[in-house]
């Protein structure tokens, strides 16, 4: 299984163990996972009382199907309930009983950012994954990367993703607080200021979220910079589709850059990291495998499915000790196979479909729309700098009117004029749907950007009950 190849060549296989040894260690780490759940974690003790289940039920990890799903809706309205309670397991060593710290999901239905707690054997668990993720990406000693995450209010997992990451791997860092200015301490940068910086120390991967590492690179071309070095752009936090990696790279080119290797990445604040694709718009492989057990049910009966079959992904905990979570449903459908990978012959779970979330479909003038299929289309289209999706109303202030989709852009201003009518023609090709196109200068779309995680599609309609 184990794989090498030069620090600056791409992915390469990781040490993780063959499938049948994975096997034996994820059922060995269930039993001590249920253990502990069955004696000190609040939620699912209630589960178990209500379903009339005990720990003798879970003899081995198929077993996990006796307990429900459990939702994201669940844990955001009581993440404290999710967290084991280690004065109750005497057992545990110093750092599996050490609250680290907290990182956070990006909302919940309290209007308030859901905390996932680690322990110090958590946070060292987290580094160790993100060693395993930089080396499958291929990023070695050699590298200097360019962590584009931004300093955000509360603590985010891409920030810790791109920082573990390299350095576990013995790569140099460079960070560049991007981002609004949330507190008054003189920390934080421009993107033109990280730019810079990243021309000046010559980087050689660029980390961050998909949209941002389009526009951090639109930046550079505005400026003129040098991005010869750049060799891998590591995009993670939303999809790269086809076109717009095309469009990433043609501007990476006319930077300097040669051949840079466009890779994306898929995960979410509970995987404590992203899956790694073996090659560009490859399968996705789950760094750290033996941390997990994957689940692929129906998204309507949540019965099992067959392995490579599309449904709903849900998500059990193996070894953790501060937030655990068991049959959580992630939100996003997709297919997961554990086989050896043709592309790359690595064994165990990767996911085969391109994750997308559950609720995808949207509805708009009463005709089902796809935004990933509108966003593919769009970043087909050369010359356009950014783009953003949003479903509203024609009068915002009255439920029962009209609705529409605006399509919101920014480009050099001489190609303004053909791009919108080129954008208009597009959408109507792929989803028979007549969008308003907004043509937005660079300053002005920079504020829609804010963010931590820039949102393609928004849907801006006032009210679910039309």
């Amino acid at each position: 299984m184990a794989g090498a190849v030069s620090e600056a060549s791409g992915p390469m296989q990781s040490s993780s163990p063959r499938l049948e040894t994975l096997g034996h260690i994820w059922e060995q780490r269930f039993q001590q996972m249920m253990d502990y759940v069955c004696t000190a974690h609040p939620y699912y003790q209630r589960v178990l009382a209500r379903e009339g289940l005990s720990r003798p039920d879970f003899r081995r990890l198929a077993d996990l199907r006796k307990l429900p799903i459990t939702t994201k809706q669940q844990y955001m309205m009581e993440p404290e309930a999710f967290r084991l309670q280690v004065e109750r397991l005497p057992g545990l060593t110093l750092p599996e009983r050490t609250l680290w710290g907290a990182v956070y999901t990006t909302g919940s239905t309290t209007g308030r950012p859901t905390p996932f707690y680690d322990t110090s054997y958590d946070n060292v668990a987290r580094i160790a994954q993100m060693r395993e993720a930089a080396e499958m990406a291929g990023v070695g000693p050699a590298d200097v990367v360019a962590n584009c995450f931004p300093l955000t209010a509360v603590p985010h997992q891409g920030f810790l993703s791109a920082l573990y990451g390299p350095l576990a791997v013995g790569a140099k860092v460079l960070t560049g607080f991007t981002g609004p200015s949330v507190t008054p301490f003189p920390v934080y940068r421009s993107t033109e200021e990280f730019a810079r910086l990243v021309e000046q120390h010559r980087a050689t991967v660029l980390w961050g979220i998909t949209s941002y590492i389009r526009h951090f690179v639109r930046v550079a071309e505005s400026l003129q910079m040098d991005f010869s070095s750049v060799r891998l752009a590591f995009v993670a936090g939303e999809p790269c589709p086809a076109g717009m990696r095309a469009d990433l790279r043609r501007r990476l080119t006319e930077l300097g850059a040669q051949g840079t290797l466009i890779q994306n990445g898929y995960g979410c604040t509970e995987m404590q990291g992203p899956t790694i694709e073996c090659a560009e718009g490859g399968a996705l492989h789950v760094p750290a495998a033996e941390q997990y057990w994957f689940e692929v049910v129906d998204a309507a009966t949540h019965e099992p499915l067959r392995e490579g079959d599309s449904g709903l992904v849900l998500l059990s905990h193996l070894n953790r000790r501060g937030t655990v979570l068991l049959r959580y449903a992630i939100g996003d459908i997709s297919a997961i196979a554990t086989g050896r990978c043709p592309s790359c012959g690595r064994e165990g779970p990767r996911f085969v479909q391109s994750p997308r979330r559950g609720d995808d479909l949207v509805k708009i003038r009463g005709t089902l729309l796809n935004p990933a299929v509108v966003v593919e289309a769009i970043s087909s289209l050369v010359g356009v700098d950014d783009f953003q999706l949003v479903a509203t109303l024609l009068q915002p202030d009255d439920p029962l009117s009209a609705e529409e989709l605006v399509i919101r852009f920014t480009a050099k201003v001489e190609n303004a004029g053909d791009l919108t009518l080129a954008i208009a023609e597009k959408v109507r090709d792929v989803c028979e749907i007549s969008p308003r196109v907004m043509y937005l200068p660079h300053e002005e779309f920079a504020h829609l950007e804010d963010a931590y995680k820039f949102k393609r599609f928004r849907d801006a309609r006032q009210t679910n009950n039309r």
